[in-house]
């Protein structure tokens, strides 16, 4: 077996002979003598083991090993301008990935606006989103060392730049024939007696003790996402806080109730986007910045 590797400036003096359809017009569109184009050739076959070209007649014509070799160098020079796109894109700003962390309670249409624009552009850029739950979405965005973070709280600090997002408005439901719908003022010791649906931390220390539920009930049931969380309220499994935007038809119907607590029973949440303050996003993170933010009917 031929110890060889061959080079790109033969396979494209092999795809222009073929091409042009002689030695001597490959000359001419690649700038160089007959005798270059010969050697270059020559110095191919040698390093395959094989004849190319059967130079026996007037004109050189590809023999069959030829034909195979240049189907197959055809694929290799295609990848070669692959790459070298790629790597102009690169130069251009064009991120090689980028990393979206997004708090899973958040309306969705938006985000997929955003990713729906990155889909539309010839990007180099691979585009991970991963969705979590509650502090779950900072732990995942440390862990990542992810570009952006979709999260419902943020402390403000040195490392990070943030922007608001809509406001996230929670009311605490029950199906329509739950006992809690019928009390009026009812009170945390009242609930207790309930089974409290809740949401499970996405962040791993959570995992074996996940947190306890927000009125201290007895009888709490963890789920792993509020699509699986609003299916066992309207199975009348439990009661529950819920994001609106998921169950305003719900409530609309009378399907889903809220419930009249003593205490709150309405919660704003007043999320954020965040992004590192030493790593500025590239031409996908700012058009998946700007998409969002066009989704949102908010101004850049």
């Amino acid at each position: 077996m031929a110890n060889f590797e061959h080079s790109l400036d033969q396979l494209r003096t092999l795809e222009a002979i073929v091409r042009l359809g002689s030695f001597a017009a490959a000359a001419r569109e690649l700038h160089r003598v007959p005798s270059a184009i010969s050697y270059t050739i020559r110095s191919l076959e040698d390093g395959l083991g094989l004849t190319l070209f059967d130079r026996s007649g007037h004109r050189a014509v590809l023999t069959e090993a030829g034909r195979r070799v240049v189907e197959a160098s055809g694929a290799v020079l295609d990848g070669a301008a692959a790459l070298d796109h790629v790597a102009a894109q690169l130069r251009a700003g064009w991120e090689g990935q980028l990393r979206v962390v997004v708090d899973g309670v958040l309306p969705m249409e938006a985000v997929l606006a955003a990713l729906s624009a990155l889909g539309r552009q010839a990007m180099p850029t691979r585009v991970q989103m991963e969705v979590e739950y509650q502090s779950g979405v900072q732990a995942r965005f440390g862990q990542l060392r992810a570009d952006l973070m979709l999260v419902l709280e943020h402390e403000p600090d040195a490392d990070h730049l943030a922007e608001p997002l809509p406001e996230l408005p929670m009311r605490v439901v029950a199906a329509a024939a739950h006992p809690l719908v019928s009390r009026v003022g009812a009170q945390r010791a009242e609930l207790g007696e309930h089974t409290e649906l809740v949401v499970k931390d996405s962040a791993p220390r959570f995992a074996e003790n996940p947190r306890e539920s927000w009125f201290g009930s007895r009888r709490v049931m963890h789920l792993s996402d509020f699509h699986a969380k609003r299916q066992a309220l309207l199975a009348g499994v439990g009661f529950g806080w819920m994001p609106l935007h998921l169950v305003r038809g719900d409530l609309a119907s009378g399907a889903l109730v809220p419930l009249d607590l003593a205490e709150a029973s309405m919660w704003i949440y007043r999320p954020q986007i965040v992004r590192r303050r030493d790593s500025p996003p590239g031409r996908a993170g700012n058009l998946f910045l700007a998409s969002l933010r066009h989704a949102l009917g908010q101004k850049d």
